[in-house]
């Protein structure tokens, strides 16, 4: 998730969701523009041209520029992981990201050896939603202590909606392909005790 400057501490989860959509069509919006800029001379400046047309896109409370600290804000992400106290500290939550980073590799093993190939398309949809629920979980749970609560909160929220839209796209491929019946109704009431975790922990911080 792109860190978000000049944001107020006292932002309730409303506003912070607000943001986090403003984020995402940020995302959307520069990999709609990737293909037809891509190996161009200047395809970075060809991009954020387009972006800066676009005044919605700008985050809250910062100006154009930002927009070049919002793409580059990950770049020394992992030094973060360099603190030896941190190392060895596991947030509350964490239980969550190693779970699912685990179904992601059995559907990953699943789509790639017994999925029809009609399919696909549909599997790779899936694989994705993975992906997008398991950096959302990240987010959520490896956020620091002293973060803003509204910000977790809403982190939480839309962890738990690109949850169900991952449960959503499973239950329809299990329609789809009756062979992975069993299989697929196992990932899905795994999902449901993540569901519940992160249910609770949204519910922790709310108090």
């Amino acid at each position: 998730m792109a860190e978000f400057r000049n944001n107020e501490e006292h932002w309730n989860e409303f506003q912070w969701e607000k943001e986090i959509r403003r984020d995402e069509r940020r995302i959307s919006c520069y990999f709609r523009e990737l293909p037809a800029c891509l190996d161009l001379p200047g395809e970075e400046e060809m991009i954020f041209n387009s972006l800066l047309s676009q005044p919605d896109l700008v985050p809250t409370g910062g100006n154009p520029d930002s927009l070049r600290y919002w793409h580059h804000s990950d770049e020394d992400e992992d030094e973060d992981f360099d603190d030896p106290e941190d190392a060895g500290r596991r947030r509350p939550g964490t239980e969550i990201v190693d779970e699912i980073d685990r179904l992601a590799t059995e559907w990953t093993v699943c789509c790639a050896s017994s999925l029809r190939s009609t399919l696909d398309l549909h599997g790779l949809g899936i694989v994705c939603a993975y992906g997008k629920l398991l950096a959302r979980a990240a987010d959520f749970v490896d956020t620091n202590p002293e973060t803003a609560r509204g910000l977790k909160i809403s982190l939480g929220k839309r962890a738990l909606a690109d949850l169900n839209e991952l449960v959503g796209a499973l239950e329809q491929l299990r329609d789809l392909q009756h062979s992975l019946k069993s299989e697929i109704s196992l990932a899905v009431e795994l999902l449901g005790h993540v569901r519940e975790r992160l249910i609770d922990l949204v519910e922790q911080l709310r108090k």
